[in-house]
């Protein structure tokens, strides 16, 4: 992550979650994105080059024909991409979770290429709202103060080749503690801390879908 800076802590995070979810439907993500897919020949179907084209399946619900076909009565692991979204303009960015996050093959890692992928896992912010809680924090040996934030979330579970939507949830982290740390990229504001949703809080929600 280019241009990332760490501000020293104070406190514990702790994040509450609650939402709901609803059946298949194809709703609208809206984000922008911006990676280009494969110049495959006129008569090949098309496979995304990098894990990031698969971006266009989270934003615009665009599947790619070359990429194998999802079977949820196979119990078998159908792997995913993760993609993730602040909800910004810089529009969804293709993930790695860290490991021990999920079992291993549930999601596409640095080494698997992308025509792999069976579903994309879009994880997208939608709304943040302040929480009136201010925490005493340092940067470079100087204090500031850190004004954190609640989140709404969107979970959706999509097929890769066909971009159509197996699974959606809407829910909230939350969180009244002051966080450890705080990391911040190049444009973003050093004195903001949003709580996300973890990795943990949707495993058990993607699970029937990837490793039915």
């Amino acid at each position: 992550m280019q241009g990332a800076r760490i501000w020293a802590v104070a406190g514990v995070l702790g994040v509450a979650l609650c939402g709901c979810s609803s059946s298949t439907g194809s709703t609208g993500a809206g984000s922008g994105g911006g990676s280009s897919s494969g110049g495959a020949a006129a008569d090949t179907p098309e496979v995304p080059v990098t894990t990031q084209d698969l971006e266009r399946v989270c934003s615009d619900g665009l599947g790619f024909k070359g990429l194998p076909a999802y079977d949820r009565a196979k119990k078998s692991v159908h792997p995913a991409q993760l993609m993730r979204s602040d909800g910004d303009d810089d529009g969804w960015t293709s993930s790695v979770p860290s490991d021990g996050d999920f079992p291993k093959g549930w999601f596409l890692d640095y080494m698997d290429k992308p025509e792999k992928a069976e579903l994309v896992v879009c994880v997208e912010r939608t709304k943040a709202t302040a929480t009136g809680k201010v925490c005493d924090m340092e940067a470079d040996g100087k204090p500031l103060k850190i004004k954190t934030y609640n989140t709404t979330y969107r979970l959706r579970v999509v097929e890769a080749r066909t971009g159509k939507e197996q699974y959606t949830y809407t829910g909230k982290a939350e969180s009244d503690e002051c966080p450890y740390y705080v990391l911040t990229s190049k444009g973003e504001d050093a004195d903001k801390y949003y709580n996300e949703v973890r990795p943990e809080d949707y495993r058990k929600r993607v699970k029937p879908y990837i490793a039915p």
